[in-house]
Formats: structure tokens, sequence, C-alpha cells
């Protein structure tokens, strides 16, 4: 028979988080939020397909934007949990600025496709940005 895992490992279930709650990892961080944008897209989808089912508009005219939504959450609470980090009200912002740029030039490139497709990639790029922005400038604050 297998031996029962201990309390510790039944807990463990996510991306590791030291004490105050902040995801140690910055692969944690970027795979925990690009499964919050995934649940995000899942959900744009299917309410871009009821809405062009009921003739409510064709399918694909919902802004990909909205992807950003469980990221966003997930950001929110790194935020709070780094509140006795150095150089987090410094980071955030300039890891949000950086990101939406870069998501906004990410839809320029993307200008042909439907507002699903370009704003998906849109937020995409910003979710992507901003956490590794984010963990890597909160590290190096916490450094210097």
């Amino acid at each position: 028979m297998a031996d029962p895992q201990s309390p510790a490992e039944e807990q463990r279930k996510g991306p590791r988080r030291d004490a105050s709650g902040r995801i140690v990892s910055l692969t944690d961080l970027v795979a925990y939020a690009l499964a919050g944008f995934a649940i995000s897209v899942l959900g744009m989808v299917a309410f871009d397909g009821l809405f062009a089912l009921l003739g409510m508009g064709e399918f694909g005219d919902l802004t990909g934007w909205l992807a950003v939504i469980f990221p966003a959450i997930i950001f929110v609470e790194q935020f709070k949990a780094a509140a006795g980090h150095r150089g987090r009200l410094a980071v955030a912002p300039a890891a949000g600025l950086a990101a939406v740029v870069l998501g906004v030039l990410a839809v320029g490139v993307a200008s042909g496709l439907p507002p699903l497709v370009s704003g998906g990639l849109g937020a995409l790029v910003t979710t992507v940005v901003y956490a590794v922005l984010w963990h890597l400038g909160l590290a190096a604050a916490e450094r210097g």
C-alpha cells in the first residue's frame, strides 16, 4: 500500500508561496497567470459564442482584452502579499505600463484579426510581460 501523504504535501496545491503568500518562483507565477488567462479566454469564447447564437453580434466581436481579468486578480493578490517588500510601489506601475504598451503593440500587429483574437493576443502579451517584470523587478528591489 502507498504511504499516505503528509499534511504539508496534501496542502500544497498551486504555486509555491512564501510566508506572506507571494509566489516565489517566476515559472510558477507565469504558469499561474497563464492558467488564469486560459480560464478567462474559455469564458470569453463561451459568452461570445452564446451571444452569436442569440443574434447579438458575430462570433469574435467580443474584445479579447477581457482575458486579463483573472491574471489581474492574481497580480493584485501578489501586490498585497508583497506589502512588506521594498520597491513594490515603484515596480507595479512601471511593470504595468511596460506590459500594457507591449500588449497594445501586439494588438497593432494583429489589427486585421477579429477583436477577440487581437485583444486576446494583447492580453496574453500583457500578462506574461507583467508577470516577468513584476517578479524580476521585485527581486532587484529587494537586493538593492
